[in-house]
């Protein structure tokens, strides 16, 4: 997968097993639906992340999900978003996405950091 930003292009890995070539998909605007739509086109659509570009104007990705702070100060989301039990849409994706150590999903990652901060 590639983000294009101010000409600047990073790429991903693309997945595993079977894929589509010659497939190019293009989405223009940095925000979540088109953070996730490329994880659904490579898992579920056998798109190759090398030929996913998604554009954004702004110097951040994210739209109105981007966070800022630091692991001593700590992390704000801007509209404060909480990740609750009944995004299951979002969930099926994170229930696909290993966390940083590969120990567990993402969704199960979330699912314990909730019961142990209870909000």
């Amino acid at each position: 997968m590639d983000i294009a930003e101010d000409n600047v292009i990073a790429s991903a890995p693309a997945g595993q097993g079977s894929r589509r070539s010659g497939t190019k998909v293009y989405l223009v605007g940095g925000g979540i639906a088109s953070l996730a739509a490329p994880a659904f086109m490579i898992r579920d659509g056998d798109v190759l992340g090398r030929d996913i570009t998604i554009f954004e104007e702004s110097g951040k990705i994210g739209g109105s999900l981007d966070g800022a702070g630091s692991p001593q100060n700590g992390y704000v989301l801007r509209g404060g978003r909480m990740i609750e039990r009944k995004y299951l849409c979002t969930y099926d994706l994170f229930s696909s996405i290993p966390t940083l150590d590969g120990s567990r999903s993402v969704t199960d990652e979330i699912f314990t950091w909730n019961e142990t901060m209870k909000t």
